[in-house]
């Protein structure tokens, strides 16, 4: 694909096999991420609160404690009609988060086919696709987009090599594309003229 070597993932603290321009995990955050960081806020904001009823609580510094003045104030309700829907609210949202807690991380990159743990991003998929078709010798220019499923490329070719060039293309991508897992769709799109 490109030049193979050493790269040192620092993320995994180990250095890996790999491709210039691929990673040894999947470019994406966990779906648990976001929940996982406001959990952890609101966690470190309550042990700030009880830092700072035990600095009142030792004279250090002056005012009432928060923790038991909220104890004391739930301790004191009576049933009101917001708690049922508010119970029912947190048991949804509790199961929300449980449920984000098992979901498997969204695929973002395509895995490359026989290099264990290594995964590449579409847009540098499509940036080895534009330098392969420019390799050859009937492509003027060429430019790609590329998804996990998709590799759209559109070439600007000689007059003369317009008859041959999308079979050479289409074989260059087809070599690229299964050495992906997913393998994605190619489409190309071909034209005398340069590209717009």
């Amino acid at each position: 694909m490109t030049r193979e070597g050493k790269c040192d993932d620092r993320r995994q603290g180990r250095t890996t096999h790999c491709l210039e321009g691929c990673c040894s995990c999947s470019p994406c955050a966990p779906g648990s991420a976001v929940t996982g960081f406001l959990i952890a806020a609101a966690l470190l904001a309550l042990g700030v609160v009880g830092v700072r009823d035990a600095l009142v609580d030792t004279g250090v510094i002056t005012g009432s404690q928060w923790i038991p003045s909220a104890a004391a104030y739930v301790d004191g309700l009576a049933y009101q009609g917001w708690m049922l829907p508010a119970g029912i609210a947190a048991v949804v949202l509790g199961l929300w988060f449980v449920i984000l807690g098992l979901k498997p991380r969204r695929k973002t990159a395509n895995a490359l086919v026989g290099v264990a743990n290594t995964w590449i991003d579409p847009a540098d998929v499509a940036a080895i696709a534009s330098v392969r078709v420019e390799s050859l010798a009937q492509v003027r220019s060429a430019s790609s987009h590329a998804t996990r499923r998709k590799l759209e490329v559109k070439a600007s070719v000689t007059p003369d090599g317009a008859a041959a060039a999308e079979s050479e293309i289409r074989a260059v991508l087809g070599d690229l594309a299964g050495s992906l897992s997913p393998s994605p769709r190619i489409k190309v799109r071909i034209q005398t003229g340069s590209l717009s």
